[in-house]
């Protein structure tokens, strides 16, 4: 009669998925004053999307991780991913801010 099935309770989001929600924010906030601007409802902030998206594309796979145990090996490899993420974006922010404004 119900479909409902019954499973265990959702575990808290991990530290990882919190840091993509945030990540994910960050780019949408990019994104969105990147928008604004070219339509001239506020100064433009920012000259390209493209950071916008970078961190929404590092959002997704750190919000969809595993909310289980895992093994030492698999913890060290997600953090190696993370902060290769994290070095990438902010060479990315640097280089942007710059030379952004020189062509």
């Amino acid at each position: 009669m119900n479909d409902f099935r019954y499973s265990a309770p959702q575990q808290p989001l991990s530290w990882t998925q919190r840091a993509g929600i945030a990540c994910l924010f960050v780019g949408a906030a990019i994104v969105i004053a990147y928008i604004a601007g070219r339509l001239g409802l506020v100064r433009s902030l920012v000259d390209s999307p493209v950071l916008g998206t970078a961190f929404v594309a590092i959002a997704a796979p750190l919000i969809s991780m595993h909310r289980g145990p895992l093994s030492s090996e698999t913890k060290r490899q997600r953090l190696l991913i993370i902060l290769i993420a994290v070095v990438a974006c902010a060479t990315v922010a640097a280089l942007v801010f710059a030379f952004g404004g020189r062509h």
